[in-house]
């Protein structure tokens, strides 16, 4: 009687369990942040953050999702084809992409298949009416060309579709009422060696010797599509980029008589300037002059091969290019623009003693430098160097490659650098082939660098070397003002280029207070493989995780020392891993500790056994 008092309805129960689950839960107050807010939040997250919080809930999903789709790059025909079927089927997706980049081709390659570039391109075709706020594409491609409709659909349905980038081939985008402002040229390999249709390369590349020029040029109306695209219908083009992978040298004389009013920026690859008349002679005068031309450049890259299309620019006027910000070149090349209107001025002695007072045009406007090609590090080439960087007053970006010999110094060279250029932002350094310098004396030098914001730095490791996060530890210490860097390891004794895949790679992102002082450091750590750093892997803990291509772990580094009252204490175990001077000591009192423990238990143990202790009592 007494159970039967104290025991509930069933069906009450159940009306109250279905009640309490029908109460809507308290809302997320990342639901309160305005839309247009969290769209900012996502454009600086990564793009895997960014997908994390997409995943928080629907209305989430919904306001970030621009900032995903923003910039689109596929790769393989399996990506490409479910990602375009996927943009052709979902408007609401397809139209924020605005940078689409397709290389349809995989890398490796596993197979020939020679049909992958025509059903790309047809699927980009359909997926272009959806793409309505498209404005810049690029068609990476390897072998065969893209269908002809794909440019049609592309300049029919994107109307604000302005920077083009293709590999070159005979099917062109015909400009119609789109009038590019931005053209990349990619001459591939595949075109060279698959291009079975086109009987000849016309003025592409020059003629063997011993074949006349007209039978050479019987497809020369292909190539005058794109010189009628890029003279006449063009007539505000602001970028144009001539490169590839190509390894013969591309003849690009039409270009010479060009004139873009508008033309902000050049990249030339193996290319030579060479009429029709003279096929077998290049002239860099007809280059130079179309460089004085254009006094509107703000970018100059020279990307060729010496070997190949050597360039010279000594001959340039002084006066041209009065507003050149960025350059990429050789050592040479910026040499002879540094050294223009110097005249008799300008010493050619690396050794004597310079004017205080250059009077090169670019000491004022030059502030982007970048050496594609590495340098092979000799006797003069820091003094080198130094002549030619401390005329440079505006340089606040340096990217430069060494190719290291046995037995150099390197580390005298980037105390160079640091010494001829000490309003740098940021250094991109590359020191290949053999190790360089070790992280903690790099650290030292880097800290006459008190302007940097950010850093790459990619070297071979010294055997005993630190672990990676501890020397990008001090690195933070050193120059607090650096916001984020990296760093990557290279095999040893590999050539510097191509550039070598790095076996170890680091991303770093410096965390301070609220006076600047540095507490933390955001850690993003990626490995080829583990085996043999077992001990590294022991004495950082765990936390790595078996990724495509790697091992990689993110994690946050303390940079404060360990007695500060923010700083959580550490158990004795965490402090017998740790590799740091407190870890080693606590680790050799446990070892001392150990062999006290084993002395004294085999002296207990078996000290009767050798009548030890009988001899004390007989005493």
């Amino acid at each position: 009687m007494h159970h039967a008092q104290h025991d509930p309805n069933p069906l009450l129960s159940l009306l109250n369990i279905a009640r309490r689950w029908s109460q809507p839960s308290p809302p997320s107050p990342l639901l309160s942040v305005p839309a247009d807010v969290l769209f900012e939040i996502a454009r600086h997250l990564s793009i895997s953050d960014t997908l994390h919080l997409s995943l928080t809930s629907c209305q989430v999903h919904s306001q970030v999702l621009p900032a995903i789709y923003t910039s689109v790059e596929l790769r393989g025909p399996v990506q490409c084809e479910a990602t375009l079927r996927m943009l052709h089927c979902t408007p609401a997706v397809a139209r924020h992409v605005q940078r689409l980049v397709v290389r349809p081709e995989q890398h490796p390659p596993t197979q020939r298949v020679w049909d992958v570039a025509g059903m790309v391109s047809r699927m980009v075709g359909e997926a272009a009416r959806r793409l309505d706020a498209l404005r810049v594409f690029e068609w990476d491609g390897e072998d065969m060309l893209p269908d002809d409709r794909m440019w049609a659909n592309l300049r029919i349905h994107c109307p604000y579709l302005r920077h083009v980038g293709t590999t070159f081939g005979c099917f062109l985008p015909n400009p119609g009422s789109n009038r590019p402002l931005w053209i990349l040229l990619c001459f591939k390999d595949g075109f060279y060696g698959h291009q079975l249709h086109v009987m000849s390369r016309g003025m592409v590349c020059l003629p063997p010797h011993g074949i006349s020029t007209q039978s050479y040029t019987e497809s020369e109306p292909v190539f005058t599509r794109l010189w009628d695209m890029l003279l006449q219908h063009c007539p505000n083009l602001e970028t144009l980029s001539i490169a590839g992978t190509f390894p013969e040298a591309f003849n690009a004389a039409p270009l010479c008589n060009a004139r873009w009013p508008r033309l902000r920026a050049i990249t030339i690859g193996d290319v030579v300037f060479a009429p029709s008349e003279a096929p077998h002679d290049s002239v860099p005068e007809l280059f130079l002059a179309f460089l004085e031309r254009h006094p509107t450049l703000q970018s100059l890259h020279v990307l060729g091969r010496p070997n190949i299309a050597p360039l010279d620019l000594t001959g340039l006027s002084p006066d041209a290019l009065p507003c050149l910000e960025e350059f990429s070149g050789s050592l040479d090349h910026l040499r002879a623009l540094v050294e223009r209107g110097q005249g008799a001025g300008a010493n050619p002695n690396p050794n004597a003693q310079q004017n205080p007072h250059p009077s090169s045009p670019l000491s004022a406007t030059l502030r982007r430098l970048s050496f594609p090609e590495p340098m092979q590090l000799r006797e003069l080439t820091p003094l080198t160097i130094s002549r030619v960087l401390m005329e440079l007053h505006a340089l606040t970006s340096l990217t430069v490659t060494f190719a290291l010999q046995s037995g150099y110094d390197s580390n005298s060279v980037f105390r160079t650098i640091v010494a001829a250029c000490p309003q740098l932002l940021h250094l991109d350094l590359t020191c290949a082939c053999r190790p360089s310098f070790y992280l903690e004396s790099f650290s030292r030098s880097l800290r006459n660098l008190s302007r940097l914001q950010t850093l790459a730095l990619t070297v071979v490791k010294f055997q005993g070397e630190e672990p990676m996060h501890a020397g990008a530890a001090r690195i933070a210490l050193a120059n607090p003002r650096l916001t984020h860097f990296s760093i990557a390891y290279l095999p040893a004794h590999a050539s510097a280029r191509p550039h070598p895949r790095a076996l170890e790679r680091g991303v770093f992102e410096l965390a301070c207070d609220v006076h600047g002082i540095p507490v933390g450091l955001l850690v993003a750590e990626w490995r080829a493989t583990l085996w043999g750093s077992i001990g590294d892997v022991v004495g950082i803990g765990a936390g790595w995780r078996a990724g495509r291509g790697g091992w990689t772990r993110r994690w946050v580094s303390e940079l404060r020392p360990s007695g500060h009252p923010d700083v959580p204490q550490r158990g004795w175990i965490e402090l017998l891993v740790e590799r740091s001077p407190a870890g080693e000591e606590a680790r050799l009192l446990v070892f001392c500790l150990c062999l006290l423990v084993l002395a004294v238990w085999g002296v207990v143990g078996k000290g009767p056994t050798y009548g030890l202790f009988s001899d004390a009592q007989t005493v």
